[in-house]
């Protein structure tokens, strides 16, 4: 008895029934899932670090008074060189931080680090600096705290 109604016949207006009500189904199940999983640039993302960032490029005196740049976006990678030749500059990323990297005159340092911005102050002096950053497409509202973590 099974058997029979398993092998039952569709006649051709049945047929063209069912195949649009499985195309029905299938678009309503594709467009679900494709809201679902929108792909955009974030921290977690992948993509967003591995093509080339966008530039920002500053130069300044830093005096010995604590200076904060602020990044238009999450950074990727950040080249900071010291053309001071006498006077060495902190470098951190949390304010009045008791962790700062040194610096010294006439040195460049390159970091593959994501921040949203950066602190930097002159140790006995004010020195001048420049500075160039590769900027992905995150939002800095998408970066986390660095407040609490260990050697920042």
């Amino acid at each position: 008895m099974l058997k029979g109604v398993l092998s039952k016949k569709l006649l051709p207006e049945e047929k063209r029934k069912s195949k649009k009500k499985r195309k029905i189904l299938i678009n309503l199940v594709s467009e679900k899932n494709m809201s679902v999983h929108k792909y955009t640039a974030g921290l977690h993302n992948v993509g967003s670090y591995q093509v080339a960032g966008s530039p920002y490029l500053t130069a300044s005196a830093v005096t010995t008074a604590e200076t904060i740049f602020y990044f238009p976006r999450v950074t990727k990678r950040i080249v900071i060189e010291n053309t001071d030749t006498t006077h060495d500059l902190n470098i951190y990323f949390l304010a009045s931080s008791t962790t700062p990297l040194i610096l010294p005159a006439g040195k460049t340092i390159d970091m593959d680090i994501k921040c949203a911005h950066i602190y930097m102050k002159g140790i006995s002096d004010t020195a001048d600096m420049q500075m160039y950053a590769e900027i992905t497409n995150i939002p800095t509202g998408s970066m986390y705290s660095l407040v609490g973590i260990t050697g920042v």
